[in-house]
């Protein structure tokens, strides 16, 4: 009987293979790594609902400081831009001039007294009538 011999493989094919899976693995890793830094979190979306909410109210802000606009048509009440403002209040101040002051005179100093009297102890007083410590007495 003749031995069956087997030929040895060759090597190349399985580690052309390994390299081709483990290159295929690397790139689907780095697919998901990039699809996943795509997904915005809660905090990005809420910091970007804040940014734009300042945004929103700084340009209101800008917008009521800088123009004129009715703040109750009703009574004609007006709001006006700030530098106006500013300007109106600053002449309003220049034209009030300050008054002279008067003569400054120092607080009168208290007097004693010239001679000192003796004081007699009080008396006791009887609860007047009307008083409420006499109605108290008189009804119990």
């Amino acid at each position: 009987m003749a031995e069956y011999q087997e030929k040895p493989k060759s090597l190349v094919p399985m580690i052309a293979t390994g390299l081709v899976m483990m290159l295929l693995f690397g790139g689907f890793a780095l697919f998901l790594l990039s699809l996943g830094q795509n997904i915005p979190d809660v905090d990005q979306v809420a910091a970007e609902a804040r940014v734009k909410n300042l945004a929103d109210l700084n340009a209101q802000n800008q917008k009521i400081l800088t123009q004129y606009h009715w703040i109750d048509k009703s009574k004609g009440v007006v709001g006006i831009p700030i530098d106006r403002a500013m300007d109106l209040v600053l002449s309003e101040l220049q034209s009030n001039k300050p008054h002279p002051a008067g003569p400054v005179s120092p607080p009168a100093a208290p007097q004693a007294p010239a001679s000192p009297q003796p004081q007699a102890s009080p008396q006791p007083q009887a609860p007047s009538p009307s008083s409420p410590a006499a109605k108290k007495g008189g009804q119990q």
